[in-house]
């Protein structure tokens, strides 16, 4: 066991509203860590929603029944948020969004109402919705994964009621990701080694950390599409960012070479004032 060294950082707890964590994890983080550094670790947890396929349904609402397929979100707790890949509700007037001269790929359209229905469905939702609560979500990125800048993806809010116009010639005939309808459900996520916030904790010990994260990653569901929470993969972590979604390539019929997942990140600025229109791409090479 290891006691937090340093005496001026100050306690904290999860997020009034937040999911409570659950009884075995809390007795693991106390026996790695003590009852005085616990209440911190603690602190760090944040909550996210966890997306998965509509049980029973394709992209053309035919029963695609899997028996042999592991069991998913809790119905009783699932809500339909809409779906991963197919092509998007762009409201007239909007452009396609490009990277390198090559029209983008929709990667997800989310209803913010029903995203916002699924946050609060666990818990009195005293933690509040950080994302727009009307429209749609759009996140679209570079298939090519050609740019290292992290400027190879564009997330858009449609609102409510916007009117849709048609995909031109060239984008019908771009690559589309065969839409899969998804639900969500909120659950707790905890942060990796690989993220300072938990680091800094232990200064004097790394593999306290370390092991801690490895014992928590077990313990709690690693999905693999996330909206909001913490990273669950070993994407870079841009400085002063947070993961807003992340999508590993077994959700979506791709095709991306080595690469094992996308992401996209949202420094803690523009997520406190809610502005999407600087979210950057990562992705994860096997």
């Amino acid at each position: 066991m290891a006691e937090l060294v340093t005496t001026d950082t100050p306690a904290a707890a999860p997020a009034a509203g937040a999911p409570p964590i659950p009884g075995d994890v809390a007795e693991l983080i106390r026996a790695r860590v003590g009852e005085r550094s616990a209440p911190l670790v603690e602190g760090l947890f944040r909550s996210s929603l966890v997306l998965d396929q509509a049980p029973g349904q394709d992209s053309s609402g035919q029963d695609s029944s899997d028996p042999s397929a592991p069991a998913g979100l809790p119905a009783a707790e699932a809500v339909p948020v809409g779906r991963l890949g197919g092509l998007p509700a762009l409201p007239a007037g909007t452009a396609w969004p490009e990277a390198g001269g090559r029209p983008m790929q929709l990667l997800a359209e989310l209803d913010c109402a029903a995203l916002a229905t699924a946050f609060r469905s666990t818990g009195p939702g005293a933690e509040g919705w950080p994302l727009p609560a009307e429209g749609l979500l759009l996140f679209f990125h570079d298939e090519w994964l050609s740019d290292f800048t992290g400027r190879g993806c564009r997330v858009l809010h449609v609102p409510a009621g916007a009117p849709p116009r048609p995909a031109p010639v060239v984008e019908q005939g771009a690559p589309v990701v065969p839409a899969v309808p998804v639900r969500a459900a909120r659950a707790l996520s905890a942060p990796s080694y690989q993220d300072r916030e938990l680091e800094r904790l232990f200064p004097d010990d790394f593999l306290v950390a370390f092991d801690l994260a490895q014992d928590l990653a077990e313990r709690l569901p690693r999905p693999e599409v996330r909206l909001l929470g913490w990273c669950d993969t070993d994407t870079g972590r841009p400085e002063g960012h947070r993961p807003l979604l992340q999508i590993g390539s077994g959700a979506l019929a791709v095709d991306w070479g080595e690469c094992v997942n996308v992401s996209f990140w949202i420094s803690e600025e523009d997520f406190a004032a809610g502005r999407l229109d600087q979210v950057r791409h990562g992705f994860e090479v096997a």
